[in-house]
């Protein structure tokens, strides 16, 4: 039976719990597995942790030792482990459950410049990174082992996952492709076009496919990202295409109708015909959306929360964390605080809750 969007949009109508006021910038959050912790990947080079068994969400103390922006994490789906990488290339592992941790392992020249993503095998044997330096590397999960690396990109590579049976890799580019790598090999088994997602304009290539979903089946891969207008000061509707897996061709695309929504940062699978996810646009634009599979638009809209870059569900399926930014930052200068000093940006949690 088809689903109505109507009754979709009442299903997903969220409120929100609490709002954990991070004092600095915050690259993305994600809920551990058990669901015992949230973690958030900081631009003050920590990762800050919250108790998340409750709707209190104590904060614990931070894990640390960063020296850039820590611009991804990953949990292990068994272990108590957690991944961090930032932007001077640094690679770490912590036992997230302990109060006070110390890295399991490091290290500190893992890329050469900016690790843009994190992604772990579904049996948890590796771990998988990509950077600015145009390589994809996996490592041993346990103990940061290299493993293999790969060398053959052109572009700058922005969005990684492994495929559902862990046999490979999918990388996204600067310029709209997606490679399907095998693991074993190296070889590159396929391509898929997200070509929508680049524009070459005013000597500057902008878009790029910005993150991925896979549906609990593994039939449908989800790509985000944005369709340019323009460069200089990038602007267009943010899009989302979504892959039929098996013949890796295009089943649905999303655009939102305002060209200051920006990119989609994060993706979610709800259901196999649910999809969520977050984007951020030109300053306070941007939104949370619930879609429906099929459908040109969402069903769902939230424009309240602006400049969202980072959509976590917790694991029992009920709370959402979506990390925005914070309203007035525009970054012109004419926001002060009561001191008359420019009033820098930060990273509110909003912490929402699924009723039904």
């Amino acid at each position: 039976m088809k689903e109505d969007s109507k009754e979709l949009a009442l299903k997903y109508k969220t409120k929100k719990v609490v709002d954990l006021q991070c004092p600095v910038q915050i690259c993305a959050a994600r809920f551990s597995p058990c669901g015992s912790v949230l973690a958030a990947a900081c631009f003050d080079g920590s990762v800050r942790r919250w108790d998340s068994s409750s709707d209190k969400f104590t904060e614990i103390a931070p894990l640390a030792g960063h020296n850039g922006w820590v611009q991804a994490i990953a949990f292990h789906p068994t272990a108590k482990q957690l991944y961090s990488a930032d932007s001077w290339g640094k690679l770490m592992a912590f036992n997230y459950a302990e109060k006070e941790s110390k890295p399991v392992w490091k290290n500190e020249k893992a890329h050469d410049g900016w690790i843009r993503k994190i992604s772990l095998s579904l049996d948890g044997k590796f771990l998988a990174t990509c950077g600015s330096d145009k390589t994809v590397k996996i490592w041993s999960a346990i103990d940061g082992t290299p493993v293999k690396e790969f060398k053959d990109f052109g572009w700058d590579l922005l969005s990684l996952a492994f495929t559902p049976d862990s046999k490979a890799i999918l990388v996204g580019d600067l310029q709209g492709k997606i490679a399907q790598i095998e693991v074993s090999s190296g070889k590159r088994i396929r391509e898929l076009d997200a070509s929508a997602m680049y524009k070459l304009d005013r000597l500057q290539d902008v878009g790029g496919v910005r993150c991925f979903a896979f549906d609990s089946k593994g039939e449908k891969l989800a790509c985000g990202g944005i369709n340019p207008n323009r460069g200089g000061f990038v602007q267009g509707p943010s899009l989302v295409l979504v892959f039929d897996w098996k013949t890796g061709k295009e089943i649905s695309r999303v655009q939102s109708g305002s060209e200051n929504d920006g990119y989609v940062y994060d993706l979610h699978f709800m259901t196999d015909t649910v999809l969520a996810g977050v984007s951020s646009g030109q300053p306070g634009n941007g939104k949370v959306f619930f879609t429906l599979m099929g459908e040109a638009q969402p069903f769902v809209s939230l424009t309240n929360m602006p400049n969202c870059h980072s959509f976590a569900l917790h694991p029992a399926g009920k709370k959402i964390a979506v990390v925005s930014t914070n309203s007035n930052s525009s970054g012109n200068g004419k926001v002060l605080d009561k001191n008359k000093e420019y009033a820098s940006n930060f990273s509110p949690i909003n912490i929402l809750e699924i009723p039904t």
